[in-house]
């Protein structure tokens, strides 16, 4: 296997990617606090009639304690004593929850990113393109998502480096979550060729997936080698390869455009069987839900969308794919919008209809937050109201994927975002 350079066809990629890597800080590296000094971030006691926590049973008549940005208590409000200084906000009639967070998304920043020249692009990452707060994340925060998985589009089989971050404003250190937060990989459909080069069908972009991950998964195993005293030659240092540590240390997850039961079979066997990654089937549709048992095997979550059924021509039906997941016994579930192929404030609306379709209530309530968190793995931080954790909590007027109800007021990280009582309703 050549190393890449020392094949000539990435030299002018090797030289901008050098300039752009040494350029921009590189303290995004590691995971970004997205709370100031906590003393200045407002201290709240929230009181509503329901806390829905995605964390266990919900509370009726509860309160939760917001103090630095984070969540300090919760509990029924007879049960809470709210200390001296805290704002106390009260809604009477409505549930609060978990913000949402969403699997799949491309609105986070100046657009889609695709490097269309070759199929595998490990050099590639989008945070240095983040918009904080644009548009899009606006009417998002309205439909209750807080955070996003913000990934290059699938161009090409291994279109680059994704970022974990939160919807609402301030620069880029206070909304990123971590960077680089997943690696984005497409399998099939979209990264599809007709010039003749080898990705063009199935085989040609398994082979050159695999030969990219074998590549990296070399590079981290030198040093790792190194850093153990195994070998004493220290490794070069190879910039298009530095964010494939991460990934093999299975300190972050691959998340995979994948769909129909061939090509999510061909992601079990390379991306999981062969490479040993954390895995995030991230769209899962057609006829996916018929491999679910390899699925369980392997303990992989699945984030379905943006197809959210399809007809099944063996009984003439209609089926929900993730209700299909469900019956099968899959209950690392959630959706995704695939935003803005879908706009990206409908996404508790895709748990709506996968509702509608079979899926358990509640099941799709933790699909929308704490479900999430744990494939992207950031379940630390967000996903559930519970102490310690991240204060995004949706304020609504009932549960969430009823579409009768709607998002009155939203926090980030201890901060009013959004208040229908005092902004324009923007969904």
């Amino acid at each position: 296997m050549h190393r890449a350079f020392d094949d000539p066809r990435h030299t002018i990629k090797t030289i901008v990617m050098r300039f752009l890597q040494t350029t921009f800080s590189i303290a995004l590296l590691a995971t970004v606090p997205c709370v100031a000094v906590a003393d200045e971030k407002p201290k709240y006691a929230i009181h509503v009639a329901k806390v829905i926590t995605s964390a266990g049973d919900p509370i009726i008549n509860g309160t939760i304690l917001v103090s630095g940005g984070k969540i300090e208590a919760v509990g029924k409000t007879k049960d809470i004593k709210v200390p001296e200084g805290y704002k106390e906000i009260t809604h009477k009639n409505c549930f609060a929850m978990p913000g949402l967070i969403e699997a799949h998304s491309h609105v986070g920043g100046s657009g889609d990113l695709n490097e269309m020249v070759y199929q595998t692009n490990p050099e590639l990452r989008n945070w240095d393109q983040i918009i904080p707060h644009n548009d899009d994340l606006k009417r998002a925060i309205a439909g209750g998502v807080t955070t996003i998985c913000y990934i290059p589009g699938s161009g090409t089989n291994m279109g680059g480096w994704g970022t974990l971050m939160k919807t609402g404003p301030g620069k880029a250190k206070d909304v990123i979550i971590r960077a680089p937060g997943v690696l984005k990989i497409a399998q099939s459909g979209n990264p599809e060729r007709r010039g003749g080069e080898v990705g063009s069908g199935r085989m040609g972009m398994n082979y050159v997936i695999r030969q990219q991950l074998e590549e990296g998964r070399l590079y981290v195993r030198q040093w790792d080698d190194f850093k153990a005293g195994r070998i004493e030659t220290k490794p070069k240092v190879n910039l298009r390869l530095e964010y494939f540590k991460p990934l093999f240390r299975q300190e972050i997850p691959v998340v995979v455009h994948t769909q129909a039961y061939q090509v999510v079979q061909s992601t079990l066997r390379i991306l999981h069987d062969e490479m040993n990654l954390k895995v995030v089937i991230d769209h899962g549709t057609f006829d996916s839900y018929k491999i679910s048992d390899e699925i369980i095997k392997r303990n992989i979550p699945v984030m379905a969308g943006p197809r959210g059924f399809r007809y099944e021509p063996e009984d003439g039906q209609i089926k929900g794919i993730v209700a299909e997941y469900a019956d099968r016994g899959i209950t690392w579930l959630g959706v995704n919008t695939d935003a803005p192929v879908i706009p990206q404030e409908e996404l508790a609306f895709q748990a709506t209809m996968a509702v509608r379709y079979g899926w358990n209530e509640e099941d799709a309530v933790d699909g929308l937050t704490i479900e999430v968190a744990k494939a992207l793995m950031i379940d630390d931080r967000v996903g559930s109201l519970e102490p310690g954790k991240d204060a995004d909590i949706l304020i609504t007027t009932g549960s969430i994927v009823d579409p009768r109800n709607h998002v009155k007021q939203v926090f980030i990280d201890g901060a009013s975002v959004y208040d229908t009582s005092k902004d324009r309703r923007r969904f």
